[in-house]
């Protein structure tokens, strides 16, 4: 890219489609010569598109000179007549406690920092100053490492995390020209004497390892790892996409910290598509930054390929992979077992409140025409009230528990009913039951009607119960 940065950062992110008209961006600055350059090329296009742009900076206490560098990115951005946000957090001190290494400690430190910045001032991009360099040395990184086909992307020019798109508008810029850039402008940034240390796996990378590379085999080598990164970018949003319709057709269930997905569906998935899969539902429940390795993902397709139902992995901070019968359950609580004995009177009419936020509701009306249909759904029984001893009980099984099923005439185990229905062991406490005063079930809410007190040609009023929130 030429010295006149300006003409090709604009047709950059025009081509990206990272900044519309209007938009509010959160820029985070740290002083160096990328994030200055950054700062100081949108301050150039600011009033053509209508830009808020605000400062961010973190003085994470790494280095004696932090507050300095704090105090010369307020004044820079009062310079530009812009809104600086100055935040101090002792991150060495984060480290300590987390175990983490400086990078990925500030790294989660900043993000948490600027997504509450641009939550509180209603700001729908963050900018970060990484340029082409960094994303090679990214890769690099994550080659050496082992990685799938995402990881030879680099650094995604646009991302979108907890709802908030993470611009990078500088990866189609080299270091080199971003500090001529400064030069020119006069932007005299600050250099972290960190970067020259050889200590870190990334310094190495930048300082011995690419340079040899380019000098023993390929002048241009960063240019070709960054259209490489471009051209597998492409492909792996293919296949991303490719995968979210896969997960729409084998999704089951998503509630809360639960997923549920058919066993079924997913083995007739290729294996390629699959893992993807196993990424977006762990990605769902954990975050967007799922710190999992090659053999978890083997584990999970194991476990659908081999394992017998009922087996389950534990694959990291509980976090759990369960199958069930025709279901692979993905669980972030751990699978705690279920919900703890409850038991209600409930009076005709009247309601009880249930665990996990749902109410029972019943009432009596008279005998009308039409009411089958109204008894197809599941979350409505219509049973006939005559035969209903009052007052009624709503609790979850107990031992021993027999009824008699709609269409049955002899008596049948509640354990042997919910194994027949492929009903999961951790779902069963929290299916309501509702009893007469007799001890008869009527209803095993949402499954089934005791055929003892079913509607007949001879009823003349019906009770009808209502599960709402299940």
């Amino acid at each position: 890219m030429k010295l006149d940065l300006i003409r090709g950062f604009a047709e950059y992110i025009d081509e990206k489609n990272l900044v519309k008209s209007g938009d509010s961006i959160l820029l985070g600055v740290s002083g160096g010569p990328d994030s200055l350059a950054m700062l100081d090329l949108f301050s150039r296009i600011k009033n053509k598109l209508k830009l808020k742009l605000v400062v961010f900076h973190l003085n994470h206490k790494f280095r004696r000179e932090a507050g300095q560098e704090a105090t010369f990115v307020s004044r820079t951005a009062e310079r530009y007549q812009l809104k600086a946000i100055i935040e101090e957090y002792d991150v060495p001190g984060y480290i300590e406690e987390k175990g983490l290494s400086p990078e990925e400690a500030a790294r989660e430190i900043r993000f948490q920092l600027l997504f509450k910045w641009a939550g509180k001032l209603k700001i729908n991009k963050i900018a970060l100053a990484h340029n082409r360099d960094d994303l090679v040395e990214t890769i690099f990184l994550n080659l050496v490492r082992g990685t799938g086909l995402k990881g030879l992307t680099g650094i995604d020019p646009l991302t979108e995390i907890n709802n908030l798109e993470i611009i990078h508008p500088l990866l189609d810029i080299s270091r080199k020209d971003i500090e001529k850039y400064c030069h020119i402008r006069g932007l005299q940034p600050r250099y972290d004497p960190t970067n020259e240390e050889t200590l870190y796996t990334r310094n190495k990378i930048r300082h011995k390892v690419i340079p040899y590379l380019e000098k023993e085999i390929n002048p241009g080598l960063k240019e070709v790892i960054a259209r490489m990164a471009e051209i597998i970018r492409e492909e792996d949003c293919f296949l991303r996409e490719l995968a979210k319709r896969n997960l729409e057709e084998v999704l089951i269930e998503k509630r809360g910290n639960k997923i549920v997905l058919s066993l079924s569906g997913l083995k007739e998935i290729p294996r390629v598509i699959r893992r993807r899969i196993f990424r977006m539902v762990i990605s769902t429940l954990k975050g967007d930054h799922v710190d999992l390795y090659s053999y978890h993902y083997q584990a999970i397709d194991d476990l659908i390929l081999t394992g017998s139902t009922g087996k389950m992995i534990d694959l990291k901070d509980n976090l759990k992979v369960k199958r069930l019968y025709d279901q692979l359950i993905f669980d972030q609580n751990g699978f705690t077992e279920g919900y703890a004995e409850f038991n209600f009177k409930l009076t005709v009419p009247g309601e009880v409140n249930l665990p996990g936020d749902r109410v029972l509701k019943a009432e009596t009306s008279p005998y009308f025409t039409g009411w089958r249909k109204l008894a197809l759904k599941p979350e409505i029984c219509l049973c006939d009230a005559d035969k209903v001893k009052p007052p009624l009980t709503v609790r979850n099984r107990r031992p021993g528990d027999r009824f008699t099923p709609l269409g049955m005439k002899g008596v049948k185990k509640l354990k042997d009913f919910f194994i027949d229905e492929k009903i999961p062991e951790r779902e069963r406490n929290r299916i309501p039951l509702v009893l007469d005063s007799t001890g008869k079930i009527i209803w095993i809410a949402g499954l089934r009607i005791d055929d003892r007190f079913k509607v007949t040609d001879k009823t003349e009023r019906f009770l009808k119960l209502h599960l709402k929130g299940d």
